[in-house]
């Protein structure tokens, strides 16, 4: 079974692993081996350790004589299932992770009784344990968001319990060294969250709460020919004095230098969206401020001349017609 925590529920199940591991302590796995990982002249064994203040890690030490450890395995989960589990386990990492990484999404069954009851309450645990309670959870236009020590959601507006602070935002409620539990999914509850909700209704909504993520849009064959489109370059003849005024407009279009496997294989590519790449050029003058400023028509302009530049830019030159009554070809 796939775990997803990109979704609060998947977050919750996650914390699930938090229960199984208290029930392996009560089962006494602490101080046993669990796994034995042959090496060419020796064994590695893991075993589980507990440093104190709740940090049960998968600990490891090698022997010569893997015999005389026997493997222990809990009451309460299948052995085959456990071996499998266990067989992955990384050292040196605590155990509830390991749990939650490798024996988890294999407990199908167990997953699937738990309820939106059994979550909801886990992760309530789950979340005091890490000190939710008065503590800023959001901060949105001068009024700061906690939960108060009935586990009701509430607003601080005059800021008289958590003083108002721009940066605040780096001291908000988040969970630390959990990687299952995914801070963004939280973040997106905590935007729905009402003032007046129970701690249990706010989790309630976090259940439901899911990252969606958008499929890039697969670009054309044109948008990968044009790189860019390059600021319009605004240039006066010689013998034109007046400085409000213009007489060619330069612009510059950016094109892949590696796509190509020759120069030709590059111009016919060009020559094929043609079309496109000068109107594309065409709405890129017309969105420059600059020239809205001269207050001229676009189709006061004509394309005079376009050169392929051995720098992988196309260079578009526009001047103004002689006969203004034409459109932009």
């Amino acid at each position: 079974m796939y775990i997803d925590t990109t979704t609060g529920r998947g977050c919750a199940l996650s914390i699930a692993s938090k229960t199984v591991t208290r029930k392996l302590v009560a089962d006494g796995i602490v101080g046993k081996v669990i796994a034995k990982k042959p090496r060419y002249n020796d064994c590695m064994l893991l075993r589980v350790v507990n440093y104190g203040n709740g940090w049960i890690y998968v600990d490891w030490y090698f022997t010569d004589e893997p015999e005389k450890q026997p493997l222990w395995v809990p009451s309460f989960i299948d052995a085959e299932l456990w071996k499998r589990a266990t067989d992955k386990f990384h050292i040196d990492e605590r155990l509830d992770d390991n749990i939650a990484e490798y024996l988890l999404p294999q407990m199908e069954e167990y997953l699937q009784s738990l309820s939106d009851t059994d979550l909801v309450s886990m992760t309530r645990d789950f979340l005091i344990k890490h000190g939710i309670i008065d503590t800023p959870v959001s901060q949105r236009r001068g009024k700061t968001y906690y939960f108060n020590e009935n586990e009701v959601y509430c607003v601080d507006g005059k800021s008289e319990r958590f003083p108002y602070e721009r940066r605040i935002r780096y001291g908000l409620f988040k969970v630390d060294c959990e990687p299952h539990f995914n801070g963004n999914v939280w973040s997106k509850a905590v935007s729905q969250f009402e003032v007046g909700m129970t701690l249990k209704e706010c989790i309630g909504i976090f259940l439901q709460t899911k990252l969606t993520y958008h499929v890039p849009r697969e670009l054309s064959p044109v948008d990968c020919l044009i790189q860019y489109i390059a600021p319009p370059v605004y240039e006066r003849a010689p013998e034109n004095g007046n400085e409000s005024t213009f007489d060619y407009i330069r612009i510059t279009v950016g094109l892949p230098r590696c796509r190509f496997d020759s120069w030709e294989a590059l111009r016919k590519e060009v020559q094929k969206y043609r079309h496109e790449i000068y109107r594309r050029a065409v709405q890129r003058l017309k969105d420059d401020s600059r020239f809205r400023k001269y207050g001229v028509p676009v189709n006061c302009l004509r394309l005079s001349n376009a050169t392929l530049l051995r720098d992988f830019s196309i260079e578009l030159l526009f001047e103004l017609k002689a006969d203004i009554s034409g459109e932009l070809s």
